[in-house]
Formats: C-alpha cells, structure tokens, sequence
C-alpha cells in the first residue's frame, strides 16, 4: 500500500490536525516520515516493539547498534538517562533543539527506558546506550511533546544509502515501507546529525557527574564547534555592567590564569588562552547600556592593583543567549539575582550571588577610588573562594 502524505506547506493547512494524525498513526504502530531541520526521518514509537522491529527491518541496518530516540526537550532528558553528566547537560542546553545526537548511558534501572518492551530495549540499548536527540523542527516537537515519550527516529533511506533531504527522496528510497509520510519541504542542513558520546568519569566530590566527549560522526556540528560548545562559561552580574561585573569578570581571568599557569601579554591572548582551556568569562548587567565603556575608577583599581585592563570593556545586558549558555552565573547582589530568575526562571540551578555567605557586594558608583579598591578586594576575596567552582 502506498504511503499517506501530509502537507504542512501551503493554504489551509490545519496542523493541529496533521499533529493528531501523526500521534495517532505512531500510537497505532505505524511508521511514519517526519521532518528535520538535518535529514527526514522514519520514526516509531518506542513503545511498540512490533513497530520498532518494522522499522529496523524496513531500514536495512544492522542489528546490535544503538538506536536515535528524539524527545521533546532537554528538560526530559533525565527521565530516560539517569545521573547525566554535566557536559551533557551543556551540550543539550546550547544546541537543542538542533543538529547534535547526544549518546548516553541509559542502563540505570530508574530510566523510563527500563520499562519498554525487551524486543524494543535489545534494539534500542543494545550496550545500555541510547542515542537522543531534539529536532529542530516545530511540528515535530508538538508531536513529540503530544505523545510524551521518546520515538525511534532514524535517517528515511535504505542503510548505506544517501539520506532523505526531502519527503520525495524519502518515498523513493524507503518505497511503500512507511505509512505515512509528513512533508515539510528540503531539509535546512541537509546532513545527518554529529554524534557524540558523552562517558561518564565520575563525579568532583559530592558534585555533578563528569563526564567527557567523544566524536563518533562528524555531521552538521565540526569537531571544532564541538570544542567551542564543550566549554565552560561563567557570566558576572551587576546592574549596569561597568563597575562591578567588569571588575569580577577581569580579576577572574587573571586568578585563574594563575592557577593553570597561563601567562598572557594582553587581554586578547588571555582570553584565547583560557579558552583554549574550556573556559569562558565574560559579564553583563540586568539594566546595562549596551557599550558603555567600564567606569575611570573600575579601569584604575583593576590596572594598579591587578595588572589587567579594561580599557576595551563594553557594557552589555544580560540576553537569552547569554544565560542559555551560562554553567555558572555569579550576581553581584540579591537583586540581581531576582531580577534574572524572575525571566529566566530554569536558571535557578546555575544562578548564585558571588559571595558565598549571601552578602551584596556593594555598588561603589559614583565612589572615590578608595571605594572602588574597597570593592574589588571584595569581590577578589569572594572569587577565590569560588574558583573550583569557576574552573
């Protein structure tokens, strides 16, 4: 029987429909060809063993790998993997929905995935490992976000040939195996996803599971963008970003360019040499103007008292971007704080006042020099506690 098309271009379209009919035909076991921002996909539910092995046989791959499982967002990535290494957690934050397969231990007993079928487990786990992925595609996340569990999700072409970049290339290559196939036009990228696997190496203290990277398919993300995502940010925050986040900002580089014995000449190579490192600091205000240059005062304590400069330092706000990307966020005072949660409320785990008693550091504007040198010793003092945090 020949497939069923569903059209998600041109007039009158209902997705609310197409959304429904999808689910429904996953639910009923069906395959079904989605929509990616990489390459179309085959998907069956998880659930379903029969439709699972449907799939497998009609993909043509060998048996005994692990299989992709596309969920609706990183905030469920622990419902199937279990203790996930705070790398991980940084890759998906940065670039989910987007093109990158993250391959984890799923093992644990505690894992959703422990309750699927054991044809399902076999096929999907083979190694206690598990390929997930978001797609970058709207539709795709409200089915996923529908159905509420993970499916199967692999490339829409015969094994060892070219991917599907379009619901055509997909009908050609997988004939009548799928039941329905779901177009929304080329493919942005146009190739697979990268792969990567993330082994666990244990935990820092009674901190977060560590973990590290390993390349296993260079696809839309290079091994390079993989380094620059793999690093550590941690973002400074004041008010107006010019006196005490500048300042927190440039006495970190420099304390922890002392503890890995970085020696730089200028702030440029510091930066790039802390980077190469896999650390990123940087600072923002929650009501900054955006390049304003950091205060005369703030430039003078920081120069005389500890060799850096911020001579080149532009004031800018606080972003979606930036606090999307930020494993460590460092506020200057409880305001601060509460101002940043207040929009950008899944923050609160990696948001904390820089002092670790609690305390404000006081705002030294419109301060003599001495206030400032007051202040930067404050903040000195309190990063230093903080460095095993911030490296």
């Amino acid at each position: 029987m020949q497939p069923e098309f569903i059209a998600l271009r041109g007039e009158n379209v209902d997705e609310t429909a197409a959304v429904r009919r999808v689910v429904d035909a996953l639910r009923d076991g069906k395959l079904v060809v989605l929509p990616t921002e990489t390459v179309y996909g085959l998907a069956a539910l998880a659930s379903n063993a029969a439709a699972v092995e449907r799939l497998i046989a009609a993909k043509g791959r060998p048996a005994g790998r692990p299989r992709a499982l596309a969920i609706s967002g990183v905030d469920v990535l622990e419902r199937f993997a279990p203790s996930v290494p705070t790398l991980a957690k940084r890759l998906a934050r940065r670039l989910w929905p987007g093109p990158l397969t993250l391959v984890l231990d799923a093992s644990d007993s505690t894992s959703e995935l422990a309750r699927l079928p054991e044809t399902s487990k076999k096929a999907i786990l083979p190694e206690g490992k598990a390929g997930f992925r978001v797609p970058r595609n709207a539709f795709v996340l409200k089915v996923l976000e529908t159905l509420n569990e993970p499916i199967v999700l692999t490339s829409a072409n015969l094994s060892g040939e070219p991917p599907a970049t379009s619901a055509a290339d997909a009908k050609v290559g997988l004939d009548d195996r799928p039941d329905l196939i779901v177009d929304d036009g080329v493919a942005a990228f146009g190739e697979p996803s990268s792969v990567v696997e993330i082994v666990k190496t244990g935990k820092v203290g009674d901190g977060d599971e560590q973990g590290t990277a390993k390349m296993l398919r260079e696809g839309a993300i290079s091994a390079e963008k993989l380094r620059d995502f793999s690093a550590k940010v941690v973002l400074f925050v004041c008010t107006g970003n010019t006196c005490r986040s500048p300042m927190a900002e440039a006495i970190a580089k420099k304390e922890v360019a002392a503890r890995l014995g970085i020696d730089a000449q200028t702030p440029d190579e510091l930066d790039a040499k802390l980077q190469e490192r896999g650390i990123w600091i940087a600072s923002a205000g929650v009501a900054a103007a955006d390049f304003s240059p950091a205060s005369a005062n703030a430039k003078t304590v920081v120069r005389e008292d500890f060799g850096a400069s911020l001579d080149r330092h532009a004031a800018q706000s606080v972003s979606p971007s930036l606090v999307r990307v930020a494993d460590l966020i460092l506020t200057m005072g409880r305001s601060h704080r509460a101002a940043l949660l207040a929009e950008f409320p899944d923050a609160a785990e990696r948001c904390e006042l820089l002092r670790p008693d609690g305390g404000d550091v006081a705002d030294p504007f419109g301060g003599s020099v001495e206030v400032y040198r007051r202040c930067a010793r404050e903040i000195a003092a309190a990063v230093r506690e903080r460095l095993p945090e911030i490296m």
